[in-house]
């Protein structure tokens, strides 16, 4: 059997306040309560299961989910962000504020769950083999 992603524990503050934010950006089906998750499905059947803070107080560690999406379905997301004041970044490091990137050809941008635990990043264009020269990440020279 082949290896194969089938999800993912999101720790965040609200965890059905963040799938419900990640959903309507994707514009993806509502997110599912099991457990003590809350659950969004992505296009390729990965599970992203939010879990609540006090499940796991310490779990909370800056979390990045990352989608890559087609140009057109880049422009839906982008357009949500825009229409729903969403505070957007070209960059994973927050410093170019309202900015969206283009690296390797693509376009990129970045976004905070609404309890600013969970970077969400949308590309349209997967990292090359080598980094960008002006991709930086947080922690890399």
């Amino acid at each position: 059997m082949a290896n194969e992603l089938n999800h993912i524990i999101v720790h965040v503050k609200d965890r059905r306040r963040s799938a419900a934010f990640v959903a309507e950006l994707m514009d993806t089906e509502a997110p599912l309560d099991w457990g003590p998750f809350t659950q969004i499905t992505s296009s390729n059947g990965v599970g992203i299961d939010f879990a609540d803070d006090h499940v796991a107080p310490d779990a909370i560690n800056g979390s990045h989910l990352a989608y890559l999406v087609t140009d057109e379905e880049f422009d839906a997301i982008f357009g949500r962000i825009e229409k729903g004041g969403v505070r957007y970044w070209a960059d994973p490091a927050m410093s170019r504020e309202g900015e969206i990137n283009r690296h390797y050809g693509g376009r990129g941008v970045y976004v905070l769950d609404p309890g600013g635990t969970c970077v969400v990043e949308f590309i349209t264009k997967p990292y090359g083999e080598t980094p960008s020269p002006e991709v930086k990440h947080p922690g890399r020279m």
